[in-house]
């Protein structure tokens, strides 16, 4: 399918809102859900409203409990970053941090409960981890493309590279999907560049590019995030 059709189905389902359901496992174990959704800002024709929502399940919780809130305001042009918030709580820890970005200035100003304010110098355009995994999906994804990016995340600015290294079918709860793989990667280590950290995104191979499997191997094991559910419209960004 030729990249101009793509963005164009894509910049459809994106201003009509979608829904996207997954099932979170860790080392093999089913521990929560995750919601990510997408929708116009309201009263704004410019941006879009990005939400993730992990949560872990009561049983999971027992063990290690996760309520993990992210937004992300993007420009609906290119999926640029004006502001990125993540309100985490893990194990019983909680972390409130929020980032805007002056585009004029080219400054991102980071704040964080019981910490001063950090003013860092960035391009335009940029990304935050969120942000990155839609903007991906407005991309040719054909085999061997590779991709390249500038993401700001936790206080840092990163190179990223992510290249698409092929194709696979999947079961999920969803159905059944052909798909594309990719694999983001940081030039000089980083978020999920290091030795032993990853991550690995499993788009439909057509003209939507749906996340149907978001695998993240770090330190503490694999945690991955397999489709269970697709809706058009947003009703709600609780899992």
């Amino acid at each position: 399918m030729k990249p101009l059709l793509i963005l164009f189905l894509t910049a459809q389902t994106f201003t009509a809102g979608e829904t996207l359901d997954f099932d979170l496992t860790w080392l093999a174990l089913t521990g929560g859900s995750l919601r990510m959704t997408i929708a116009p800002q309201p009263g704004d024709a410019t941006h879009y409203r990005l939400t993730s929502i992990a949560s872990s399940n009561k049983s999971f919780a027992v063990i290690y409990s996760v309520r993990d809130e992210i937004a992300s305001y993007v420009n609906r042009s290119d999926f640029s970053t004006v502001r990125y918030e993540k309100h985490l709580k893990e194990g019983g820890k909680r972390r409130d941090d929020s980032t805007v970005v002056d585009e004029t200035a080219k400054m991102a100003t980071r704040k964080r409960r019981g910490k001063d304010d950090e003013s860092i110098p960035v391009p335009r355009p940029v990304f935050d981890p969120l942000s990155l995994v839609y903007h991906l999906r407005d991309l040719d994804l054909s085999p061997n493309k590779v991709n390249r990016f500038t993401v700001f995340a936790d206080g840092k600015v990163y190179s990223l590279e992510a290249r698409v290294t092929g194709r696979e079918t999947l079961d999920t709860p969803a159905g059944k999907f052909n798909t594309v793989v990719v694999e983001p990667k940081m030039l000089a280590g980083g978020l999920f560049g290091g030795e032993n950290s990853s991550l690995t995104i499993w788009y439909t191979d057509d003209a939507r590019h749906i996340p149907v499997r978001i695998r993240s191997e770090v330190k503490v094991g694999t945690i991955t995030a397999t489709l269970r559910g697709v809706h058009a419209g947003v009703t709600s960004i609780e899992p």
